[in-house]
């Protein structure tokens, strides 16, 4: 009950800052599936992504984070209460996989950036294979998110706004360069698509 009303109040505070303040547009949120194991596979900007994607989606997001953020003993406690749990980068961290094994399980959704960290400038950057092998170890779909605008924050240039695709369904098996190669594009090619569809409409070039 206390998290559903720490959950809550969290939600409509960030909600009108993003929302009302800041003009923020939601898309796709349709196809989140309503239950069951999901990986959330966003591009990565700012650290406004993870909050900004939250107040959209109606279900908590479970992030695996970069360790670094859980250096101030504050901010650690209150990202780690939503689910946030660190991975260190670099290295493979099987307590970090673990734990994200556990929360597929659990039939939590799992977010994961696929460009392990913020890439500047317009364009998507080289996708690790940490989330295409545990979709592949554990067959779960994919939903690929485009996050438009977060960079500029807190100030607003141009669109603002989260876009979830189509979950790309992912068959349990073993995670071989070629399979995690064949998930990675699939992913990489649905956040392009999203992404430059959302400028079409919007009447947005943004430059590289």
């Amino acid at each position: 009950m206390m998290f559903r009303i720490v959950c809550a109040v969290v939600r409509a505070l960030l909600g009108f800052y993003f929302f009302t303040l800041k003009g923020l547009r939601c898309e796709g949120v349709e196809n989140i599936p309503k239950e069951g194991a999901v990986i959330i596979a966003p591009n990565h900007k700012s650290n406004f992504d993870p909050p900004v994607i939250g107040v959209c989606s109606p279900r908590v997001v479970h992030y695996m984070a970069k360790e670094e953020l859980f250096r101030n003993p504050v901010f650690a406690a209150v990202i780690r209460y939503f689910g946030t749990f660190p991975v260190k980068r670099g290295a493979v961290d099987r307590a970090a996989i673990r734990r994200a094994l556990t929360e597929l399980k659990e039939g939590q959704p799992l977010g994961i950036f696929p460009e392990g960290t913020r890439i500047h400038g317009n364009r998507i950057g080289r996708f690790h294979d940490g989330m295409a092998s545990i979709a592949l170890m554990t067959g779960t779909p994919i939903l690929p998110v485009a996050v438009i605008g977060t960079e500029h924050l807190p100030k607003k240039e141009g669109p603002f706004a989260v876009v979830f695709g189509t979950p790309v369904p992912v068959a349990k098996a073993r995670p071989t360069p070629e399979a995690i190669g064949e998930v990675n594009e699939a992913v990489r090619a649905e956040l392009l698509r999203l992404r430059q569809d959302y400028y079409d409409r919007a009447g947005w070039h943004p430059e590289d």
